[in-house]
């Protein structure tokens, strides 16, 4: 039942794609149904905005446990494979919405936490090589619209 849900919601953001009537929004949870598995190639995603750093719960017993076996299987440490973790979700969410090479999308990381540069050590090459900080929000806005003329 709940995937039939996913599937209308899908659906009906399509069709309003398809439409043209202006524009769409579809919000997804990193980890959730919709930021893994689903294509939203070409016009279906042309902005993804990720808002926060999705580090899993620290506290979390199981993640201890693969963090710690991790670590000793390979010369990284336990902070490293956490954020390794974290920007794996990232990443997999963000190519949800760039499926082939002439596809496009802005990607938006939305926490000052993605300056650090262990996380953008983690994105992919071709994020990295474009990657601009854009602060206070005018500018931001001003960038993201320069993306699209």
């Amino acid at each position: 039942r709940h995937s039939a849900t996913v599937d209308q919601v899908l659906d009906e953001y399509k069709r309003t794609v398809d439409a043209g009537a202006g524009g769409a929004m579809i919000s997804c949870v990193i980890g959730g149904k919709l930021s893994e598995g689903v294509n939203f190639s070409d016009r279906y995603a042309r902005t993804v905005v990720v808002v926060g750093v999705p580090f899993p719960n620290s506290r979390d017993q199981i993640l201890q446990e693969k963090l710690k076996r991790i670590s000793e299987g390979a010369a990284i440490s336990q902070s490293d494979a956490y954020e390794t973790l974290c920007m794996k979700a990232v990443n997999q969410s963000i190519g949800r919405a760039i499926r082939h090479k002439n596809d496009y999308a802005c990607i938006v990381l939305l926490d000052t936490r993605y300056q650090k540069s262990s996380l953008v050590a983690k994105l992919p090459g071709w994020i990295r090589s474009r990657l601009a900080a854009a602060s206070p929000f005018p500018a931001a806005f001003k960038a993201l619209g320069s993306f699209f003329r």
